[in-house]
């Protein structure tokens, strides 16, 4: 017992030593600022150094922030268009990810993290970052870097962080966000034409600048899309959010059935085909779980039509035989595919860093591609794609043997947002990326505790060492 609270005071004199140092590096970087940039830069300076000290002490703060920020980057990048709140605004999740990585490494944390999954995620942002040396621009390359890798570090820092007694608390605030981002979707679809004009995305200055994307073909009211970019990237969130609702334990099915109707009310007025497909694909893919101890063969049906449907899905998309009723654009991406796999010849080492995809319009030398995986393969080449299909894989079969159903979480998203993979750039949009790689990372939280709660041939836990550790996770950080 004395020694225990000797250990509590060190840790507390230490956190008091923490809070001192940051006080006063907090006084040296504002005052000059205060006193060469003016207060209202310091005042910003001071803001995100309490948010940084927050999050360094009480890393759970950090997936929280991140949690209330990604559905609304979109929205308040288009309000504030004119401003510099859309790049401090986007700037803040990458700084909270850097921070919470820094806690996953100098708490020990990466330890609770499977070890195959850190191994893929590090070899592919790692291998990613050798494509740096294709691009002219190293500012250009690091914006690449950031927009289609970084997003992949959640997958080990949300289970070295995350604790499994928080688990349910998480998974509700992504639910809360969920519903909240379809309840925009709703609303603003509501105001039709008034609304793209209200942020800003209408008028146009030119015919090429107008938004097509957020039309169906014939139809003069736009689809839905807010508090995203675009309809394709809301609805495979809420698509993911589907599978949060049913697969989150301590509800009854008529609170899951209400949960379920704005997401899926968000989806259909998005005239998303993807967002539609992974919605269908969610259902099997719950059907499959739901019957599996009754009917492993009913099961085992139920995730070969999940299969078929992302399959037929993508081949659809691919092969232009979708109609051309809704997104205009949808004609492309058959040409869009051959392009790209006709250039992945040409360049299997990958074109370079920043180079790939929407976030690139503009950039001379850059290739447009409607397939996130062959934006990936060339921007970094076949070695990266390989290596992120392999960790696909890894996540997915170590999701579907979980023993729970939070463990299983991490299989629905995945599946949930693989038509979207598959033929559309979405994942190169970091409110996309950040959430469905940040589900994945929670689910894993519940596969290892589940591992280290099974019981040996002896009675006793199989892994003490794992689960005294992860008792720990989201606690202040001793530093």
């Amino acid at each position: 017992m004395h020694q225990g609270t000797l250990a509590a005071s060190r840790r507390s004199d230490r956190g008091r030593g923490v809070a001192v140092l940051a006080s006063s590096v907090a006084g040296l970087i504002v005052i000059p600022l205060a006193l060469l940039a003016g207060l209202e830069i310091a005042i910003t300076a001071v803001v995100g150094l309490i948010a940084v000290f927050l999050i360094v002490r009480y890393p759970i703060l950090g997936i929280y922030a991140l949690i209330v920020l990604l559905p609304f980057n979109g929205l308040v990048s288009q309000v504030t268009a004119d401003t510099a709140v859309p790049t401090l605004y986007g700037a803040a999740k990458d700084v909270i990810l850097l921070c919470l990585l820094l806690v996953a490494v100098i708490s020990g944390g990466l330890r609770r993290v499977p070890g195959v999954v850190v191994a893929l995620v590090v070899g592919c942002v790692v291998v990613a970052m050798l494509s740096v040396f294709s691009t002219e621009d190293f500012v250009q390359a690091s914006y690449g870097w950031r927009n289609d890798y970084e997003p992949l570090l959640l997958l080990i820092v949300v289970p070295a962080i995350v604790h499994h007694a928080q688990l349910k608390r998480v998974f509700a605030a992504v639910i809360l966000s969920g519903q909240i981002s379809a309840l925009i979707a709703i609303a603003t679809w509501c105001l039709g034409v008034r609304w793209l004009y209200l942020i800003g995305r209408l008028p146009v200055s030119t015919p090429e600048e107008f938004p097509t994307s957020l039309f169906s073909s014939g139809n003069e009211w736009p689809r839905a899309f807010s508090p995203f970019v675009a309809p394709n990237e809301m609805a495979v969130v809420m698509a993911a959010v589907l599978a949060l609702v049913w697969l989150v334990p301590g509800r009854r099915g008529i609170v899951n059935v209400g949960l379920s109707v704005l997401p899926l009310a968000a989806i259909y007025l998005s005239g998303s085909r993807s967002g539609i497909l992974g919605a269908v694909v969610v259902l099997a893919v719950l059907c499959a779980r739901a019957v599996f101890a009754r009917s492993p063969l009913l099961s085992i049906l139920f995730l070969l039509f999940a299969a078929f449907g992302v399959s037929a899905g993508a081949a659809l998309y691919i092969t232009n035989r979708l109609g051309d009723s809704g997104d205009p654009s949808i004609g492309g991406h058959s040409a869009s595919m051959a392009e790209g796999l006709e250039m992945l010849l040409e360049h299997p080492w990958g074109l370079g860093l920043g180079l790939v995809g929407p976030r690139t319009t503009g950039i001379e030398g850059s290739f447009q591609v409607e397939s996130f995986w062959l934006l990936i393969a060339l921007e970094s080449g076949v070695v990266v794609l390989a290596i992120f299909v392999v960790l696909l894989l890894v996540l997915t079969r170590r999701s579907v043997v979980s023993r729970t159903q939070m463990g299983f979480i991490a299989a629905a998203v995945i599946a949930a947002s693989l038509v979207s993979q598959l033929v559309l750039p979405t994942f190169q949009e970091g409110a996309v990326s950040f959430a469905i790689w940040l589900m994945v990372g929670l689910s894993i939280v519940a596969q290892e505790h589940a591992r280290a709660e099974a019981p040996t041939a002896d009675g006793r836990s199989s892994d003490k060492v794992l689960r005294g550790g992860s008792a720990r996770a989201g606690a202040s950080v001793d530093l």
